[in-house]
């Protein structure tokens, strides 16, 4: 196998045109399906995998406890490794559930039929309840989207139904009455909404058709690779619900791991459970994963403060503490704090906890020699740079895994929050290589 020094000096030959994204096809990966906030770009990760990947045992192991849309699942399937993924956020479940599973050329058939089931709907009755529904949603819009909601549960084919839903989700993202400028929920004027002629059958048709390709293309390049057999991927593929915070779900244990986590609690950051909540409104939880263990739609912001930094601590004091002796970049950033500002500051230092748990948590699934690959951005906190980078790389010293190099890219093709404080700072961010 090659030595650290040969994949440092082969990680560092990566171009900049692939490290910023500007050089891949965005119909690979199945990315269309749904536009998820902060995808992952398919070739950065790619490119690094395909770097890393002749340092791997055989059947070697890829974990990823951040998933989101499951880019980097999908870019492991390429080559032939077996992949985990887990994440707070049902939605990421969903979404990661269809993009790994591998459909036949029968799923044309069920959409048509499906299509057709929906054409004959005639009732008018809501099948989603839920509070300030009529704000989020024109009455018309509701009721087509009921009536797809209604055939989709008549599908026996529960990986059809799942498919299904995730279409319908983008639907709702492009159909209700939420801005899309940022990925917090921000309803639109009332004038913008009166002149807005929406049809959700229309879209679902035209989304559903392009994603069945994308997901057939998918395979086809799968199977180019000898990578499927009797329609299934060769290797194991876990996606499943977990909270990192308290543990990694997967039972198996994995030679690499690579990931992006947020880059600051997700209330103020990128909002994924917002970006969320109207669609899981029409999802039934018993199609996506029976082990979700909290009332993700009780309010708006509950997957958010359930994510990394979402909720106070109680014991604050030690906490700052234990981080400040891993870290003297965070102790600098908060020794040049006011009062004030320090107070303000409290849910750096409750992320950064949260994610140095999920770090440990992510090393107890980590073989001896397993490589880690973290892309981080760092944020702007009181006008003041957080600079996650350099902390993430305190924290995994303190841990003794070794770090090989950092890579950077300027943020292009990524869908990033238009419109907030953490976006200003937004340009670049670290792709950083560590070795257990």
């Amino acid at each position: 196998m090659p030595t650290t020094n040969l994949i440092k000096k082969s990680l560092e030959s990566i171009s900049i045109e692939t490290l910023n994204g500007t050089n891949f096809n965005k119909n690979d990966f199945a990315r269309k399906i749904i536009n998820y906030p902060a995808m992952m770009v398919p070739s950065v990760q790619e490119s690094i995998i395909k770097h890393l990947v002749s340092s791997l045992p055989n059947n070697a192991s890829l974990i990823d406890p951040f998933m989101g849309a499951s880019s980097t699942l999908v870019t492991a399937m390429k080559y032939g490794i077996n992949v985990s993924g887990q994440d707070i956020n049902p939605l990421s479940i969903l979404i990661s559930q269809v993009k790994t599973n591998i459909y036949t050329d029968n799923i044309i058939e069920q959409f048509n039929s499906l299509l057709t089931s929906i054409s004959r709907s005639w009732s008018i009755k809501p099948d989603a309840q839920f509070k300030n529904i009529n704000k989020w949603f024109k009455e018309d819009v509701q009721v087509e989207l009921s009536q797809i909601s209604r055939a989709i549960k008549r599908s026996d084919d529960l990986y059809f139904r799942k498919f299904c839903w995730v279409t319908l989700a983008e639907v709702i993202r492009l159909t209700s009455n939420d801005r899309t400028s940022t990925f917090k929920m921000h309803v639109r004027p009332i004038e913008e909404i009166n002149r807005r002629e929406l049809s959700p059958m229309q879209y679902f048709e035209k989304i559903g058709k392009r994603s069945i390709n994308d997901l057939l293309n998918l395979k086809s390049v799968l199977q180019e690779k000898g990578l499927i057999e009797n329609d299934s991927y060769v290797r194991n593929i876990e996606v499943k619900w977990g909270d990192s915070k308290k543990g990694l779900v997967s039972e198996r244990i994995h030679n690499l791991l690579v990931t992006s986590p947020p880059y600051g609690d997700n209330q103020t950051t990128v909002t994924y459970g917002q970006f969320s909540y109207l669609p899981l409104q029409w999802i039934p939880v018993s199609d996506i994963d029976d082990t979700i263990d909290f009332d993700y739609l009780s309010v708006i912001q509950t997957i958010d403060k359930n994510s990394l930094g979402g909720k106070k601590a109680n014991n604050y004091s030690e906490i700052e503490e234990s981080l400040f002796a891993k870290s003297k970049t965070l102790k600098s950033f908060f020794d040049k704090l006011n009062k004030e500002e320090k107070y303000k500051a409290m849910k750096v230092v409750v992320f950064l906890n949260d994610l140095d748990i999920t770090i440990d948590n992510s090393l107890n699934k980590l073989s001896d020699e397993a490589y880690l690959v973290w892309t981080v951005g760092n944020r702007n906190v009181n006008n003041r740079e957080v600079e996650n980078d350099k902390i993430l790389r305190e924290l995994m010293n303190s841990k003794r895994v070794s770090h090989i190099t950092d890579l950077k890219r300027d943020i292009l093709a990524k869908r990033m929050p238009e419109k907030n404080n953490f976006s200003k700072t937004m340009s670049k961010e670290k792709i950083l290589i560590f070795k257990k």
